[in-house]
């Protein structure tokens, strides 16, 4: 039987801010393309963003619906969705819903999220240590999306594996997960930070930036870096996206690599 031509789809939320996906989300498309040998197309599932984005700097940003159709009108046999999200929560879960739909017309297969299993959680967590190479006189707060309704517990498996490693200064966050300000600060109370006035630095589990993650993370005055500063804690911010990384962009590679 001929070999299926096939497609591969990067699917992310998206983001209006040309810079954040020229480095990251465009990084891990050219690697992407560069490591399969296939064509790699950046689909956005919010559909508003994208209709934005497409065809600046003529390249085309597809929803989801309308990437499916080409991929069918342009005669491909199977579609390789590599979604960027930390961790199978709504997004993961949506974007598989909208995938389904279309199953009856062409062959699609979706790759795992970053943080899937105990081996990828600690992955992910050597990653981790790799890009932020944290120091022992500073507090760590990893700041996810994640909702506890959607038991995203790779975020707790991955601080787990960190702790297991020494790193006992950083605490991972699920910023939509209730009172995780307040979790946070019990957490530095408990480390004592306030009394040592340790510099406390937001590292953002996202891949690349976006107005609402940065509004929620750090622009505005309701901000959680904002709040926390406001509590007395003396709060950087990392100011960059995951996939602004190399280390950390490699895992698509290998997500695309399991699901083949």
């Amino acid at each position: 039987m001929a070999d299926k031509k096939q497609v591969i789809f990067l699917a992310s939320f998206g983001t209006s801010i040309l810079r954040a996906k020229e480095v990251s989300y465009d990084q891990i498309k050219k690697e992407l393309e560069e490591s399969s040998g296939l064509p790699v197309w950046q689909v956005f599932t919010d559909d508003d963003t994208a209709r934005a984005v497409s065809g600046m700097n003529d390249e085309i940003i597809f929803t989801v619906e309308d990437a499916i159709e080409n991929a069918v009108m342009q005669g491909y046999d199977e579609v390789l969705c590599v979604p960027v999200f930390f961790a199978k929560g709504e997004l993961y879960n949506s974007l598989r819903s909208r995938l389904d739909f279309y199953r009856d017309r062409i062959d699609i297969r979706m790759a795992d999220s970053v943080l899937y299993n105990p081996e990828s959680c600690a992955e992910v967590g050597e990653i981790m240590l790799k890009v932020v190479k944290p120091e022992p006189d500073k507090e760590y707060l990893f700041v996810g999306h994640g909702e506890s309704v959607y038991h995203n517990q790779g975020y707790g498996i991955m601080e787990e594996y960190l702790r297991s490693k020494g790193y006992e200064n950083i605490r991972v966050i699920k910023l939509k997960e209730r009172d995780s300000l307040g979790q946070a600060i019990a957490w530095l109370k408990s480390r004592g930070a306030d009394m040592r006035d340790e510099q406390v630095e937001i590292v953002p589990l996202v891949v690349a930036w976006g107005d609402y993650m940065a509004g929620e993370l750090y622009n505005s005055e309701d901000s959680f870096m904002w709040r926390l500063r406001k509590a007395g804690y003396r709060t950087v911010f990392t100011g960059k996206g995951m996939g602004e990384y190399p280390e950390f962009r490699t895992i698509y590679q290998k997500r695309l690599a399991a699901l083949k």
